[in-house]
């Protein structure tokens, strides 16, 4: 079956329903499933006079909006495959990602199009198409509105590819992933059951997997006004009156950008009583953003949704299931608890041996004790373009492949997860094993701390703080009740850095150089 099929069926329910509601804020554009539909027939059709056929790859480099999802909606009506790439990563990675799978196509906005005529690999893509009424070199999307509407949607199965994203690369070659229209399908029954937006329902969207599901159940999604490549340096002021404008019922989104219209609407004493339900996932949750996330928007249950890219979600809990109990837990070193996985996927947690890939079959930790998170089901990926990245991140077990996620957890008694940290900034010295979630979940409360890392760094367990601005940090009161974790010195930085995609993970090799030059504020001994 192919995707866009369900976009036709939510638009033959409801064609007059708004599917998007994008543009510049105060000046919003709507667009219901009837445009959506008979928009994405004509770019199909533009797209075929070119000459685009079932399984050529369209490089696709466009901001979330409603042109994008147009779109890939043309792009699977005649079986093309788009491939997304990020502008920022540079003319090298777009070079080392454009040889990665055949592309016939290019589609971008007038800034991405320079940048294809900048970069050989891009410019001997064949067919060129501007988000915009000129560019030299390529057709404008704008063409397709005298066309009559591509009637015929070509037939997928399960395995037929859908689309291509590559990882950032930071830490090596860029890798390829690659999801089928089964495998989307599975992800969006599985949101379906979790994340479920009403039919017209407004919904915050900004994370492009929950959008597509959005379609497929006929929802509404509201894509703000801010650079989502930055969410923790959006506009709160703009995004919180979008979201009252709009009356949105619902938000997914990453804790840095949730922190952002929280924080901004404490300091005025403004609550978002039109939000029911909010969901954060993307970047571990700690307990602070939750109980700023109860006071702006006092009416909505808050979840965390954890997963990764290659399987969105794993496991989900409720605020209103994080008591005194689990909060106690997690300030005494419990890490961070992220729920039950969910019903449809199945997780184990492996013993760590200190190799990525030993030899053998892996061996299960003990109950409750902790491990890798490895995780399988009908929406995990099953592996990388050509198999590179695969034996780092898949294994055979059981009979069946698993996805490595590198984090680290363990299970307690009740079924729930608890998140630790990454498996690679596990901490282990003559003091035994400590992951960073350990020490960071209870600081996450602290009024004058913004973020903290927990490290082990030149022989030494450093707790590194970013204070709020104006905020004076008591680090003896601090370390009171940290005396467990053995912490050795105390160094206070302006800014701790942090992953780009996110804004919320700490970025540790940055970090460590940030260290290793001495670039802090205070740093205070801590004397046994």
């Amino acid at each position: 079956m192919n995707l866009v099929e369900l976009l036709d069926r939510a638009a033959r329910a409801a064609p007059g329903t708004p599917a998007f509601i994008d543009g510049p804020a105060g000046r919003e554009r709507v667009t219901t499933y009837a445009d959506l539909e008979r928009r994405s027939r004509r770019l199909a059709s533009l797209f075929a006079a070119a000459g685009l056929r079932a399984g050529d790859g369209m490089a696709v480099m466009l901001p979330m909006s409603a042109t994008l999802y147009t779109v890939i909606a043309a792009a699977w009506r005649l079986g093309l495959v788009p491939v997304f790439m990020d502008p920022a990563a540079g003319g090298r990675r777009l070079a080392e990602c454009a040889r990665r799978y055949p592309l016939r196509a290019f589609v971008g906005t007038p800034a991405a199009c320079l940048l294809r005529l900048a970069t050989r690999a891009l410019r001997e893509i064949p067919a060129a198409f501007v988000a915009g009424p000129f560019f030299p070199g390529a057709r404008s999307l704008g063409a397709a509105r005298r066309l009559p509407p591509h009637g015929e949607t070509h037939p997928c199965t399960d395995d037929s590819p859908a689309m291509v994203a590559f990882t950032s690369g930071s830490t090596g070659r860029p890798k390829g992933m690659l999801r089928t229209h089964g495998l989307l399908r599975a992800t969006h029954a599985v949101l379906s059951a979790h994340v479920r937006p009403g039919r017209g329902e407004v919904a915050l969207a900004t994370l492009p997997v929950f959008t597509l599901s959005n379609l497929a159940r006929g929802a509404t999604s509201l894509i703000p006004d801010v650079d989502l490549r930055r969410p923790g340096a959006v506009d709160p002021g703009r995004l919180t009156a979008q979201l009252e404008r709009w009356q949105a019922r619902s938000a997914v989104a990453s804790p840095a950008l949730l922190e952002r219209i929280a924080d901004y609407c404490l300091r005025r004493g403004h609550r978002i009583d039109g939000l029911r339900e909010i969901f954060v996932g993307g970047a571990p949750v700690f307990p602070g953003l939750l109980e700023k996330l109860r006071l702006a928007a006092p009416r909505a249950g808050v979840r965390v949704l954890y997963g990764s890219t290659e399987a969105e979600p794993i496991a989900l809990v409720q605020d209103v299931e994080l008591g005194e109990a689990e909060m106690a837990q997690m300030v005494r070193g419990g890490g961070l608890l992220v729920g039950r996985p969910i019903p449809e996927i199945e997780l184990r947690i492996l013993r760590e041996t200190g190799a990525r890939s030993p030899p053998g079959e892996p061996e299960e930790a003990a109950p409750g004790q902790p491990g890798e998170i490895v995780v399988a089901g009908p929406h995990v990926v099953p592996g990388y373009l050509g198999g590179e990245g695969d034996g780092e991140t898949k294994l055979a077990m059981a009979g069946r492949t698993w996805h490595r996620t590198g984090d680290a957890g363990r299970i307690d008694g009740q079924g729930r997860l608890w998140l630790l940290g990454r498996c690679s900034a596990r901490i282990e010295d003559s003091r035994g094993i400590l992951y960073p979630y350990a020490v960071e979940a209870g600081l996450s409360r602290h009024p004058g701390i913004a973020r903290s890392a927990f490290l082990s760094h030149g022989g030494e367990r450093l707790l590194v703080l970013e204070p709020r601005r104006g905020a004076v940090v008591d680090v003896p009161d601090l370390l009171g009740p940290l005396a467990w974790a053995g912490v050795e010195a105390v160094v206070l930085v302006r800014r701790l850095p942090v992953d780009a995609r996110h804004n919320a993970k700490v970025d540790y090799p940055a970090l460590r150089r940030v260290l290793d030059r001495g670039g802090w504020l205070r740093r205070v001994e801590v004397r046994g």
